[in-house]
């Protein structure tokens, strides 16, 4: 498999608030790495990957293999002022590809659910932007069917259940122009309770006993949603 360059890799190291750059040039470059949240740069990138790009985290299971980056040279128990960058993968026997980025927070021992981020209140999932999601093929999302393309990603934490909402507007701040008219599918979950807590927010595809599904994790919370993927 041939390496191929990641052009994530500027970004997952900086402190996004506080961007230390040695050069006016230097400091374009972050800033036009950073942009790469847009979905046209995510859609890029995908093409790369497809190609068979290396990544930090893979794991392979059965017909599903999965990356997740979480932060790159960013201890995750001391992390720096601000927020990095997340992503998250997920390859398909078939060639298909499904992708995650968003703003990745830490709790920096701030109670999070029911206090940082609201109960019952739609939340971009990350900070910043909102949260996107990529997919190359088909998707289902509870009994909806997502065509390939790129969506935003909300959600509403709840006490007993999450919903899950991918939305086709792109490039919001936050959940200030969230439209639930636009909504492409939705489904709830469950939340559980992780045994040993996430000091950052965590968003990444698992294979569940050779079934897809997308993972969000926070401090002691943990929320499957399934994911079916369709072969045409």
């Amino acid at each position: 498999m041939s390496k191929t360059t990641d052009p994530w890799s500027q970004v997952e190291a900086h402190d996004i608030s506080s961007l230390e750059c040695r050069s006016p040039g230097e400091l374009r470059a972050t800033l036009s790495a950073l942009s790469t949240l847009s979905a046209v740069a995510v859609l890029s990138w995908l093409a790369v990957s497809v190609a068979g790009a290396q990544h930090h985290g893979a794991h392979s299971a059965g017909k599903i293999e999965t990356f997740l980056v979480e932060g790159l040279r960013i201890d995750p128990d001391a992390p720096p002022r601000g927020s990095a960058v997340g992503r998250a993968g997920a390859r398909l026997a078939d060639g298909g590809y499904l992708h995650l980025v968003y703003g990745k927070p830490y709790a920096r021992g701030r109670q999070i659910f029911g206090g940082l981020v609201a109960f019952d209140q739609v939340w971009a999932t990350g900070a910043h932007q909102s949260s996107e999601l990529a997919t190359t093929v088909p998707i289902t999302v509870g009994d909806q069917r997502v065509e390939p393309g790129v969506y935003s990603l909300f959600t509403t934490p709840g006490k007993t259940s999450w919903r899950l909402h991918l939305n086709s507007a792109l490039g919001m701040h936050l959940a200030d122009d969230y439209d639930p008219d636009l909504d492409v599918a939705v489904v709830d979950a469950a939340p559980k309770t992780l045994d040993s807590p996430s000091p950052g927010l965590v968003l990444e595809f698992i294979d569940a006993d050779g079934t897809l599904a997308l993972r969000i994790r926070w401090d002691r919370t943990v929320v499957d949603f399934p994911i079916t993927v369709h072969a045409d």
